[in-house]
């Protein structure tokens, strides 16, 4: 039997369905995790950007997946550092989950677990949370900086 994977952590699960929002919500909730739910990634950039924090974020992936993965450094910007990140899909959409570019694909960062995700599996994700938390600010160049 596998240890329970560690409770407390606050993650933001952006999904556009329904359903997929609501089992991965149970998983996370059975894992001890508190969570937030969101439509759209632009929804959680902007809970992020009034001062929202999560230790994770877990995103959907459907048919619009090349546009949600564009709006992921937004969001690593609004969070003010680089937030892990969970990509999920149901198998009936991994060709979507192809158009979204090879280079991000190829990223060592770039997780993607197949719906209906598995507890263990989930709880596998949250437990490697531990070393990634809350690492050095982003440096911001140009203009803004």
């Amino acid at each position: 039997m596998n240890a329970p994977a560690p409770s407390g952590y606050r993650i933001a699960l952006v999904d556009s369905d329904a359903l997929q929002r609501a089992c991965t919500g149970n998983s996370l909730t059975a894992l001890g995790a508190d969570f937030i739910p969101f439509v759209r990634i632009a929804d959680l950039i902007q809970a992020l950007e009034v001062g929202q924090r999560f230790d994770g974020v877990i995103v959907g992936l459907h048919a619009d997946a090349q546009k949600t993965v564009a709006r992921v450094p937004a969001m690593h910007q609004a969070a003010d550092w680089m937030l892990p990140l969970l990509y999920l899909t149901h198998r009936s959409e991994l060709e979507s989950v192809e158009s979204v570019p090879v280079a991000v694909r190829a990223q060592r960062s770039y997780e993607l677990l197949l719906t209906p995700v598995s507890n263990e599996d989930l709880g596998v994700w949250l437990a490697s949370l531990d070393g990634r938390l809350k690492p050095a600010r982003l440096i911001r160049v140009g203009a803004d900086a």
